[in-house]
């Protein structure tokens, strides 16, 4: 069922596709919001057998059970500490890598064993392990590498540490390539059983399931060590699926980053204004995350390396302020290569192009996967875009329209890449100037191919109807319950109609800030580049997220919404390919009107004979989605 005529400020017509409806006898009579339930069932969870476990995971089994060679790899790492070894961890420049480096550097250290991160530049070197550090970690006598959220497909290293007589640990997320790997040990989720509840850990989740085996067995309080709070910052920032240990470590660990006692962590949350809340993984995603990835964009990452280690309270103090200002200007660069990519964007999207790859050799390599993503938003389409690098060749980062799987799409074009690699929602390659038309070429027929019979018409799903006397703190605390938010446990997307625009105003950089009454009460709302035209009494109906926000150390609920139409009393709702307008009647009853004109009511005091009992039934079915398009159920 489907409300088809929905204007946006995105490029395509949004549809809303409006929940199922939820018969009352569903309900449970359990300690949760009616409305919360309704959420929950939608999913498919069962709120007799399933509901406590989802708000309170069980223990997880034992990992040297699920990973065959994580024994073999504990007791080695616990040898190195014992004699005082020099480890050499390496990891990458994003946020995962990052907190993965810095949650074994700090636990290794404290077991005795010598350790150094290496972290590769992005625009010099590019992802992962390479030849240039192997030879550094040899010319330091170390015989011992642990690579963190990279390593699997580094093959020329691997078989340079082999040569040099170095045991190297590969512990990684991505996918594990079909040739033999020569090294001491691989702890990768794909090696776990097909319903481990492992299999979803990022690279950050890997490090802190070895961090908690070496810990158990060496019989050390891991909670010295700042792991946890890593592991919550880089899980999410990779935007790893929330199941399983994942999950189940997200949620015991959200509330320990503001009480945790590394001074970087402590610093980064003081300036942000977030040290005196209830961390979220939305404050992870928006705030925390992308100041790491900044580092690692456009400089050093061992900046922000440092500033994880450091117990300087100067540094400390330097570090965040230089890691807040490389976040400034990574968001001025943004910005410009964005309005730069639109342009482009555009003219191939009405040349209709289904894979939009967009060069420009001006535009910085570190800020292209960002820029990437938002043109996705925007035109709901595969896109990659194009920088060159240091070395003369082309650095590319694709980011998808979860309709096509983009680290196989480039497996197909690997006749013209120099290297590549990713998920398949994001991935990314090198390419050599020349071959970039071809490129262009080969997946926009790959996109052709996969997207036959895909509709691509941008839809929202809303969760459920609201209406805005029910948002209170109640709803609220009971809305975190059913938390953590992210990849396969979004936030609720609520909905509401006809809410009168009490007040607005814009503020810096096309937002809009409003406060909104439907009838039943008022609440102040906000939308994020809203470029769409509204004024003062207008009435919209609104999809949203419920936050709070914080001004000055007060809390206030707010809707945070994600899409606005202008009100219509009469709505068309799709069904089985077929439209019927439905409305409220003066007496608020429903009224439905089919393609022919053929009416009946939800009291039948409007209904004709024409309606046989099997059409009686389907009339049914539609008044029952009905209720919920005109906001009489939620």
């Amino acid at each position: 069922m489907q409300d088809k005529l929905l204007k946006t400020v995105n490029y395509h017509i949004k549809n809303w596709i409006l929940p199922k409806p939820i018969n009352e006898d569903e309900i449970a009579n359990i300690n949760l919001n009616n409305t919360l339930q309704k959420v929950l069932i939608r999913r498919g969870i069962n709120l007799n057998n399933e509901l406590d476990e989802y708000i309170t995971p069980s223990e997880l089994p034992n990992p040297e059970d699920h990973f065959n060679e994580l024994c073999k790899t504990t007791q080695r790492i616990i040898q190195a500490c014992n004699r005082k070894e020099q480890i050499a961890i390496c990891g990458d420049y994003d946020a995962d890598g990052i907190t993965s480096t810095v949650l074994l550097v700090e636990l290794l250290s404290l077991l005795g064993a010598r350790v150094k991160p290496y972290i590769p530049s992005r625009q010099d070197e590019g992802y992962g392990l390479n030849v240039n550090m192997i030879n550094e970690i040899n010319n330091k006598k170390t015989k011992l590498i642990i690579t963190v959220d990279n390593g699997i497909s580094a093959i020329d290293a691997i078989k340079k540490a082999k040569d040099y007589g170095i045991d190297v640990i590969i512990t990684d997320h991505h996918k594990i390539p079909n040739y033999q790997l020569d090294i001491f040990s691989l702890i990768h989720p794909e090696r776990t059983p097909s319903d481990s509840p492992y299999k979803y850990l990022a690279g950050v989740g890997i490090a802190y399931l070895l961090a908690k085996n070496i810990c158990k067995k060496l019989n050390f309080d891991l909670n010295r060590t700042s792991a946890t709070v890593f592991f919550c910052i880089g899980t999410v920032a990779d935007m790893a699926p929330l199941k399983g240990a994942n999950r189940k470590w997200l949620k015991e660990g959200l509330p320990k980053i503001n009480i945790s006692t590394n001074k970087g962590i402590k610093s980064i949350i003081k300036k942000l204004s977030i040290d005196k809340i209830d961390i979220t993984s939305e404050d992870i995603g928006y705030k925390i995350a992308p100041l790491i990835n900044a580092v690692g964009r456009l400089g050093d990452p061992n900046l922000i390396i440092d500033l994880f280690t450091n117990e300087s309270n100067e540094s400390v103090y330097k570090l965040t302020n230089t890691c807040f200002a490389m976040n400034k200007e990574r968001k001025r660069i943004t910005s410009l290569i964005e309005q730069e990519a639109l342009e482009i964007a555009l003219n191939e999207y009405k040349n209709d192009r289904k894979f939009l790859v967009l060069v420009n050799k001006e535009w910085h390599a570190g800020i292209i996967g960002i820029v990437a993503a938002r043109i996705v938003e925007k035109f709901n389409l595969p896109t990659a875009l194009l920088a060159e690098a240091n070395d003369g060749n082309f650095r590319g980062s694709i980011r998808s329209n979860n309709k096509l799987k983009v680290n196989l799409a480039l497996d197909e074009c690997n006749d013209l890449l120099i290297a590549h690699g990713g998920h398949s929602a994001a991935a990314g390659f090198s390419i050599k100037e020349e071959n970039i038309q071809r490129l262009m070429e080969k997946l926009n027929n790959i996109a052709n191919r996969e997207f036959e019979n895909v509709n691509l018409t941008n839809s929202l799903k809303p969760d459920a109807y609201i209406r805005l006397k029910d948002i209170n703190q109640d709803l609220y605390e009971q809305l975190t319950l059913i938390g953590p938010f992210g990849i396969m446990n979004p936030a609720p997307i609520f909905w509401t109609r006809k809410c009168k625009i009490l007040d607005i105003y814009k503020l810096k950089g096309d937002h809009i800030k409003m406060t909104l009454n439907d009838g039943t009460s008022s609440i102040d709302a906000i939308k994020w580049n809203g470029s769409i035209q509204l004024n003062k009494n207008d009435l919209i109906d609104v999809a949203f997220y419920i936050e709070v926000n914080i001004w000055k150390k007060n809390k206030k609920l707010q809707l945070n919404i994600i899409d606005i139409k202008i009100h219509n009393k009469i709505i068309d709702l799709q069904i089985h390919n077929k439209i019927y307008k439905c409305q409220l009647t003066d007496n608020k009853k429903i009224l439905i009107t089919n393609s022919k004109g053929q009416c009946f009511s939800s009291d039948l005091s409007i209904s004709s004979e024409y309606l046989n009992a099997k059409q009686r039934v389907f009339a049914k079915k539609i008044l029952s989605f009905a209720e919920i398009a005109l906001g009489k159920a939620s």
